[in-house]
């Protein structure tokens, strides 16, 4: 199955990326030409998605420009990566909704009900890239679809680049079938870096396909009133009630929202 819209935030400040991100919004960081944001838009595309939902901060001019002049490369018959990415978005509905603050991603996930309504859509964060073919979304969509609860993406993670890695919650895993998962369990999102065991580890990342379920989790555990309004509560949540699936995403994947996954994931560029 294909889920019919994508939700994409970007409204996040980038601290980890700064001082970079002080100016440049950091879903236009270059993961080799790429900006982060272009690699997440034509991951849509390829997995066929009908629209996505782009929630932005203010002033972010930059990605609005960069969305023109995609589309109008497009329209001009422009040979190129960004010409292609144009032709891909004029085939969707891409709906572009302003998040005024940076109230977390909870906030910015409700800022997509009122278009996604109930029915299954994606969730992609740009700064976790990947090198995946199928599109690392479509594969997720496979746990969604076998099991028909919300689902998460899965990567593996060996201990020698466990440092690469920001915060995540551990996870207790009940196989269902090859690659996809139940999770049993999710814990909170530890302090410091993502912990190493000595042994490779499936450890969650943002590549959702969920429905309205999760709309309805995320306002039965916040916003808080303190703190951004995170999502793992959501989830954790969706495991007690109707079941939390995953799917192992079988590809290349960074968290370049970190300075250490970027840097890894340019170095894997150079070598490829």
């Amino acid at each position: 199955m294909t889920p019919g819209w994508a939700v994409v935030p970007i409204a996040g400040r980038g601290t980890r990326m700064y001082p970079a991100a002080a100016v440049i919004p950091k879903a236009l960081l270059p993961v080799g030409s790429w900006p982060m944001l272009h690699g997440a838009l034509d991951e849509c595309v390829r997995a066929g998605v009908d629209g996505i939902v782009l929630v932005m901060g203010p002033g972010q001019g930059l990605v609005h420009a960069y969305l023109d002049e995609a589309m109008a490369a497009a329209r001009r018959g422009d040979a190129g990566d960004l010409a292609d990415l144009g032709r891909g978005l004029l085939q969707i509905e891409l709906v572009r909704v302003e998040q005024r603050t940076p109230a977390g991603v909870g906030d910015a996930f409700m800022l997509g009900r009122p278009i996604t309504g109930d029915e299954p859509f994606a969730v992609l964060l740009p700064d976790n890239w990947f090198d995946a073919d199928p599109a690392a979304i479509a594969q997720v969509a496979r746990a969604y679809e076998t099991t028909g609860c919300c689902a998460l993406g899965l990567t593996e993670v060996l201990p020698e680049e466990a440092h690469l890695f920001g915060n995540v919650g551990g996870m207790e895993l009940e196989l269902v079938d090859d690659g996809t998962y139940r999770v049993a369990a999710l814990q909170d999102k530890l302090p410091g870096q993502f912990p190493s065991t000595g042994q490779p580890v499936l450890r969650g990342c943002a590549r959702y396909v969920v429905d309205g379920r999760f709309y309805d989790a995320l306002l039965a555990t916040g916003p808080p009133e303190t703190g951004e309004w995170d999502d793992v509560p959501a989830f954790q949540r969706l495991i007690a009630t109707d079941g939390l699936a995953a799917q192992r995403i079988i590809g290349q994947h960074y968290d370049v929202g970190d300075q250490a996954g970027y840097l890894a994931a340019a170095a894997y560029l150079a070598r490829k």
